[in-house]
């Protein structure tokens, strides 16, 4: 039996539609087949291991022979791994390295650690232990790829090694022996937990590149194993980078986007557009998942997206991306760490108004590692979902069936109303040389007259870059909980009628407050979540009040927090500004 493995590596029933022609009503279901509910491994694999012509999939110890997986067997002892830490085999990958016709397994482990092929014992033996070769020291990277990168017939293993990008080239004569590293560039890579890493041909000679969050490595004409590589910076993230990047044409101008997500423990899904300046190629990002339900036309929104596969799903000859939640990636660290373990798929649907990615659910329980594998495990041409992570290792079946008109229009998501694909753009607060705000009144310079719960600080805001505080400070208020208040007193000169402004601290961690002044709320809560950066609400105007000469009590309420918030409940207020409008004249 023939089978295909769509993409690098990754029961209940979750339908999915086609959204072709009007009379193409094909909904896509997914079929669970659970393999294990026990933590072996932040990846899953599938290829024919005992030669019968069936895929088989590996998950951790264990190779699960196909095509129902009922029966397992052991490559090495297994051992569960503890869900509070990291299991020791993060990525598998399905080859016949020493060419006896049997394939073998190579895993890497948690970044910086070895890899290892398992020697296939092949033929009778295979109920048997198989042999452990370590052959390369520390695999970097929290997405390395096994794929063939230089076009020499054989694959290479693309990670990065001592704070350099490059590539691991395996001696064939030799295969189980140690394998050597080839830097590519002098730009440093995150070494070893670095997130975002892909390879595709981004400029369209022919080559493929190497994709990183910072850019991307062109590959040379001539002597691509031992001359250095262009480095083309771009940044393809947030802050520290996503998983799994592709080259791929999305919008069908002849030229390869790139696909990634954004922050492999937080939120974003994007495509960058392939655009020209010059003689240079730039970017344009857009936006198809982010951090908010308003962020994705459809009103979705997980985190963790830690790997990402590219794959036709529906036979339209459009690759589609297929991620998930990356359920307990960094424990209960992330935000909506506790969600639903989804696996979704986007399908590339190109209009005459843009490109479209709508979202249908393939599972809900299952999740993802930190690898996915796309691949057709039971001969029938169809794409299967293959994942394994912290909530175990599952199969799931494609299984397209039919459909009346009713069933097709009810298995479509449905547009929202406020969807925006970027925020709203934040005012920005206006700093004299001296780096404050002119006229304002430094938070950290208030008074604190009550605190029903917690603690305040004066916090020195020069570790973060992404934006900037007036006076480089903010007043900074911990461990309260929603209903708890702080109260500030407020000076004013003169009385008169005022515009009251302020500025807030935003973070992934940080709370929905409202405010009010002289008991008397003076605008809608405010929001002060924001993934993964910490910024400020820039000068946002809480309301316009006549005011008498003398202290008033301006008093912040915790009323909550945003549902992709850590639920920690912190509060950052960097200053405010009281602007005169109406100076009482008696």
């Amino acid at each position: 039996m023939n089978w295909t493995v769509f993409s690098l590596v990754l029961g209940v029933s979750s339908v999915v539609a086609s959204q072709g022609l009007a009379q193409d009503r094909t909904l896509h279901t997914f079929e669970r087949i659970p393999l294990t509910d026990v933590y072996f491994s932040e990846g899953a694999n599938a290829g024919d291991i005992n030669r019968d012509g069936h895929a088989d999939v590996v998950y951790g110890p264990h190779w699960y022979a196909g095509p129902d997986f009922k029966n397992k067997h052991e490559l090495y002892p297994p051992k569960p791994q503890n869900r509070k830490g990291y299991a020791d085999n993060f990525f598998s990958w399905i080859y016949d390295f020493n060419g006896d016709g049997w394939n073998d397994v190579l895993v890497v482990g948690l970044p910086g650690t070895p890899a290892f092929i398992f020697e296939n014992p092949t033929g009778e033996k295979l109920g048997e232990h198989w042999k452990k070769h370590t052959v390369f020291p520390s695999v970097g990277n929290e997405s390395p790829h096994f794929v063939n990168l230089v076009g020499d017939a054989k694959p290479e293993l693309v990670c990065t090694h001592k704070g350099s990008y490059g590539f691991v080239n395996i001696d064939w004569t030799k295969p189980f022996e140690t394998w050597t590293f080839q830097r590519i560039s002098d730009q440093p890579a995150p070494d070893p937990f670095g997130h975002g890493l892909g390879v595709g041909d981004v400029n369209g000679d022919g080559r493929n590149d190497i994709l990183c969050v910072a850019g991307w490595l062109e590959q040379p004409k001539d002597n691509a194993t031992t001359a250095p590589w262009t480095f083309h910076a771009y940044k393809f993230g947030n802050a520290y980078g996503g998983a799994d990047m592709f080259a791929y044409d999305v919008d069908g101008d002849g030229d390869n986007d790139v696909i990634t997500s954004l922050a492999a423990h937080d939120f974003g899904l994007a495509w960058f557009e392939n655009v020209r300046e010059g003689n240079e190629i730039t970017f344009r990002r857009h936006l198809i998942m982010g951090d908010k339900k308003e962020r994705n036309p459809y009103g979705l929104v997980f985190s963790e997206l830690h790997s990402v596969a590219l794959a036709d799903i529906d036979g339209d000859g459009l690759k589609d991306i297929i991620t998930g939640k990356t359920y307990y990636s960094h424990h209960e660290s992330s935000p909506m760490w506790d969600a639903g373990a989804v696996v979704y798929w986007f399908k590339l649907n190109r209009t005459a108004k843009g490109v479209e990615w709508i979202p249908y659910k393939a599972d809900g329980d299952s999740g993802i590692g930190r690898q996915l594998t796309i691949a057709d495990v039971n001969g029938d041409k169809l794409p299967d979902i293959v994942v394994g992570g912290m909530v175990g290792g599952s199969v799931l079946i494609h299984k397209p069936k039919a459909a009346t008109a009713a069933e097709w229009k009810a298995a479509q998501p449905t547009l929202i109303e406020n969807y925006s694909e970027e925020p709203p753009p934040r005012t920005k607060s206006k700093f004299t040389p001296q780096g404050k705000v002119e006229g304002a009144i430094e938070a950290e310079e208030l008074t604190v007259s009550q605190v029903s719960a917690g603690q305040t600080a004066h916090q020195d805001m020069g570790g973060f870059p992404a934006d900037k505080w007036s006076g480089g400070k903010q007043l900074f208020w911990t461990g309260a909980k929603p209903g708890e208040t702080l109260e500030l007193e407020l000076p004013v000169a003169t009385a008169g009628t005022y515009d009251i402004l302020a500025a807030f601290t935003m973070a992934r961690d940080y709370a929905i407050v409202k405010v009010a002044l002289d008991g008397q709320p003076l605008r809608a809560d405010i929001d002060l979540y924001n993934s993964p950066e910490v910024i400020t609400t820039g000068e946002v105007l809480l309301g316009k009040r006549p005011l008498e000469a003398g202290k008033h009590r301006l008093a912040v309420t915790i009323t909550g927090a945003n549902p992709a918030a850590a639920k920690v409940y912190m509060v950052g207020l960097d200053y405010v500004l009281i602007r005169e409008k109406d100076r009482d004249k008696k």
